[in-house]
Order: structure tokens, then C-alpha cells, then sequence
């Protein structure tokens, strides 16, 4: 009995030790770091390089840290860690900083870490890094704007990348092209530091003028060892915008738009008055077909928003067309081409064309759908002398039905000449007599009631004066009073002075007469 309770008493022993033992273990730290080496690569010259260690207690007890350093090799590693613990399962991390001072040179030393792990009291950790060198690398190295429209002016930019760690020196920045139209929007002069892992930017702009295709190179010299020149080509193609040329004439009958004779960008023109409108002269650089449109830029205010005149031709886009001037005033028309890809014209003065109100204007309307007479009779003139009655060469100073464009002033000269615009006969009018140039003396307006459609009905009717599209006076006819068929009423008196290019507009006072014979050509 005595040896088994022995026996026993022995086991109980070793048990109580093997115990003890593992109660010493359980409180036991340990260190581990991740990674277990630090490799820096490429680090920036003299610049901080800074890479984590991280370091952990595994252990159940505590780990304390006494303290970091570098044992071995450059003294361009660096740590700095005060005395620290950490609990089980504590993760610290810990910066490691990298300063190399020459390019392409190796460097390698130990971290050694001191603790109170018993197994691993101090750890090592290797460090390694390389001197960056300046490392040159250009992107894009080929620029292509495509095909850019005349008047748009897009950009492109070239990153150089400095990718290495040594501080990269541009020593030059060449352009050369084949057109000014393409290059870099500002070239720096002299050189340029691009520090280590950083970039910069030429930026360039495209905007054609000229015809063709248009290319350039430039040239990047650097002290980057393994390439010293780097080339990057930029090109672009034009599409120039169609060329717009309008012209404006009297119209010529049985002619389309403008003979090349009368062309002209302006012209003036009273109401009803009808004109050749002619863009055929207009083109394209590169020889595609071109589209035509007419377009009112500029128009009286009161005709607003009536759409100027035209012809079915005009508004269907033909480079031809009539027009004819609705309303005494200022016409701007606009012609605009586009090309097979849509671009537009310029607005050029070459694409322009206006129509000016004549000098002097007198409008004749009255109130039944009948036959009224608008008759202007120069200074010293008569009523009823038509002259011969043919355009240009009549000497007849009544301007009228029977004498639509008397040759007055100037014989040499059409310019000067009077013009009935409008002759109306079934309507309420307006009748109008336009005149450019008018000489200096009293011009006398009469309104004449034809009744040539034997209508045989009392009217009212009243004139209108405009000098240079701007209304003078308003007359009623007979101070208000109904006009009966063949009467003649001298509605106004309209002096001109030449210094001053005005008139003066005096309702006539003479009776009424009784003139049914002006409505037959004698």
C-alpha cells in the first residue's frame, strides 16, 4: 500500500511540473513583422522613400520594444521607434524611411528590432534600396487631331513623365511644322526640372486655315541617359469652310440672277421692286458640293416677323432666285453655304447683300378695289407728259403708268432716274414712285382716280412720303373728302435740297380737275 501511495505521490509531481511549465509558456510574447524584408526599389534622390514595417505581438503576453536601429551598411536607412508594448493580437506599425544620395548606386542594411521575445530577442529585418535615376517617358509620342473644321480650334496635350527617382532636366523643347495653323499653344524657353515622379504638359492647338493636311514634330532632349531625344509627331487634316459670295441686281428678264456686268452688293430699291439674288460664284476648297441658303438678317422692324421676299427657288436652297421688296426700309440678306459635311460659311462681308431704301419714296393706297394713279412730275414738269414712254430714254417729266422710268437728271446716268415700282390696278395699292438722287426744286405728287374698271364708286385715298425709308408726312386725299372717277387731286408739293438731303412736304391746295384722258395713252 505504502509503495502505490508512493507511486502516486510521484505521479502527482511530474503532473504539477509538466503543468508549471506550460503556465510559463502561455505568457510568453512573440514578435513577427510584415513583410519579413523591405525592398524600396528605386527610391528618390535625396527625397524620403518611406516604406511600413508592421509588427505584431503573437504571443499572449507582452511585448515590449525596447528599441529599433540600423546596425549595418548606409546610414540611408532610417527608423524611429520609442520604447513601446503591445498586448496579444496588437499590431504597430511601424515607418521606415529610404534617402538615397546617388543615382543607380545598391544599398542594403539590417533593421534589428530589440524586444523582450525570449526566443527571438532581437529580429532582423533587411532593408535594400537603389538610387532612382531620372527616367524620361512621353506620352503621347504621336498627336492625331484628325479632321478639324475651319474655325474650331481643338487641343491636345503631351504628358513628359519624369518616372524615375532623380530629378529629370529638359534641356530643349524644338518645333518645327508645316503650317502655322499647328503647334503648341506656348512653348516654354530655356530649360525645365521635372522632379522625380512627377510630370508636365505641352499642350497643342489645331486651327487650320490653309488647304491640305498639316503635320510637326517635336523634339525632346533630356538628360535621361538611356534616351536623350524623344520625337513626338502631331498632325491634323483641314476641312476649310465653303466660301460664300452673294450678289444683288436688278433683275434682268429671262436672266437667272445677276449678269457678271451688274453684280453688286448693295443696291436701292423702293417697294415692289424686283431684284436677282446670285450666289453661284460661291465654292468649296476641296471641291465638294455645296447646299445655298437665303437668310434675312436685317428687315424694317414693322415687318417683323414677316419673312422677307423670295421665290420658290430662293427657299428651296438654288443659288438663283427674285426678290422683291415688300416694304419700304433696310434689307439684309445673309447667303450660306454648307459643305458634304455639314460645315457653314462664314458670316463675310463677300456674304452679304442689302437692299437701301430709295432717297425719296411716295406711296399712293386708297380704300375700294378699283384703279387709283400715282403720277410724280419733276421741277417744272407737267401732269400727263409721258414723253415717248420707254424706260431710260423718256424725257417725259410725269413718272407714271404710261412712263414707269423716265430719264431724268443725268442722261448718261440710270441711277438718277425716277421708277413707278408698283402700278396697280385692281386693288387698294400701294402704288409707289421711288427716286434716288433727286434735284433741287419742288417735285409735285398728284393722285389720279383711273377707274379703268368702271368700279364708278366714290373712294378715299391718301399718300405716304418717305426720305431714305423714313416717313415724312401722311396726306389724305381732298382733306379726307371722296375722289370721283377722272379726278385729279394735287396731293402734295415735296422740295428738295441738296445741301441737306431733306424735304419739305406741302399738301396741295389746288382744286380738283376733272382729268379722265390721263387714263389713255395719247
Amino acid at each position: 500500500m505504502m509503495r502505490c501511495t508512493r507511486a502516486v505521490f510521484g505521479l502527482s509531481v511530474v503532473a504539477l511540473f509538466a503543468c508549471g511549465d506550460e503556465t510559463l509558456n502561455l505568457v510568453e510574447p512573440r514578435i513577427s513583422v510584415t513583410p519579413e524584408a523591405l525592398d524600396f526599389g528605386d527610391g528618390c534622390i535625396d527625397a524620403d522613400n518611406i516604406e511600413t514595417l508592421l509588427i505584431e505581438n503573437l504571443g499572449p503576453g507582452r511585448l515590449d520594444i525596447e528599441r529599433v536601429e540600423v546596425r549595418v551598411g548606409h546610414e540611408v536607412f532610417s527608423a524611429e521607434l520609442m520604447s513601446t508594448n503591445l498586448q496579444s493580437r496588437v499590431e504597430l506599425e511601424l515607418p521606415v524611411n529610404f534617402v538615397p544620395t546617388t543615382p543607380k548606386e545598391v544599398y542594403e542594411s539590417v533593421l534589428v528590432l530589440v524586444s523582450n521575445d525570449p526566443i527571438e530577442p532581437e529580429l532582423q529585418v533587411p532593408l535594400s534600396g537603389v538610387g532612382g535615376i531620372r527616367e524620361i517617358e512621353v506620352v503621347p509620342l504621336e498627336v492625331d487631331f484628325g479632321v478639324v473644321n475651319e474655325g474650331q480650334a481643338p487641343t491636345r496635350a503631351v504628358e513628359i513623365r519624369n518616372t524615375g527617382g532623380d530629378p529629370l532636366l529638359i534641356s530643349g523643347l524644338t518645333w518645327t511644322s508645316t503650317s502655322t495653323d499647328l503647334g503648341p499653344v506656348d512653348l516654354p524657353m530655356g530649360s525645365i526640372v521635372v522632379p522625380a515622379k512627377t510630370s508636365t504638359a505641352i499642350e497643342f492647338r489645331y486651327a487650320p486655315a490653309d488647304l491640305g493636311k498639316d503635320s510637326g514634330l517635336l523634339r525632346i532632349e533630356s538628360n535621361d541617359e538611356d534616351e536623350p531625344q524623344v520625337q513626338v509627331s502631331v498632325r491634323g487634316e483641314a476641312n476649310l469652310a465653303p466660301r460664300a459670295l452673294a450678289w444683288i441686281c436688278d433683275k434682268v428678264p429671262n436672266e437667272p440672277g445677276c449678269p457678271v456686268d451688274r453684280r453688286a452688293r448693295s443696291v436701292s430699291a423702293g417697294v415692289g421692286r424686283v431684284m436677282g439674288i446670285d450666289g453661284r460664284d460661291s465654292h468649296d476648297p476641296e471641291g465638294d458640293e455645296i447646299s445655298f441658303e437665303w437668310q434675312v438678317v436685317e428687315m424694317p422692324e414693322m415687318n417683323r416677323p414677316t419673312l422677307f421676299f423670295g421665290t420658290e427657288d430662293i427657299r428651296r436652297g438654288r443659288a438663283t432666285g427674285e426678290a422683291e421688296v415688300p416694304q419700304v426700309g433696310r434689307y439684309v440678306l445673309r447667303l450660306v453655304t454648307r459643305d458634304e459635311r455639314g460645315l457653314e460659311s462664314f458670316d463675310t462681308p463677300e456674304s452679304r447683300v442689302s437692299v437701301l431704301p430709295k432717297d425719296l419714296e411716295i406711296y399712293l393706297r386708297w380704300d375700294l378695289v378699283t384703279d387709283a394713279d400715282l403720277h410724280l412730275v419733276r421741277p417744272g414738269g407737267r401732269v400727263g407728259d409721258y414723253g415717248n414712254g420707254f424706260t431710260g430714254t423718256s424725257t417725259g417729266s410725269d413718272c407714271s403708268a404710261f412712263n414707269r422710268s423716265p430719264n431724268w437728271g443725268d442722261s448718261m446716268s440710270i441711277y438718277d432716274n425716277p421708277s413707278l415700282e408698283r402700278d396697280v390696278v385692281t386693288g387698294r395699292g400701294p402704288e409707289v414712285v421711288s427716286l434716288d438722287f433727286p434735284e433741287q426744286g419742288a417735285y409735285r405728287a398728284y393722285v389720279h382716280y383711273c377707274d379703268s374698271r368702271n368700279v364708278n364708286t366714290n373712294m378715299h385715298a391718301h399718300i405716304e412720303v418717305f426720305v431714305r425709308g423714313a416717313l415724312v408726312q401722311r396726306v389724305p386725299v381732298m382733306d379726307g373728302q371722296r375722289m370721283l372717277p377722272g379726278d385729279l387731286w394735287l396731293a402734295a408739293e415735296i422740295t428738295w435740297d441738296e445741301a441737306t438731303m431733306q424735304a419739305v412736304i406741302t399738301e396741295g391746295t389746288a382744286p380738283v380737275e376733272s382729268r379722265p384722258e390721263l387714263c389713255i395713252l395719247q
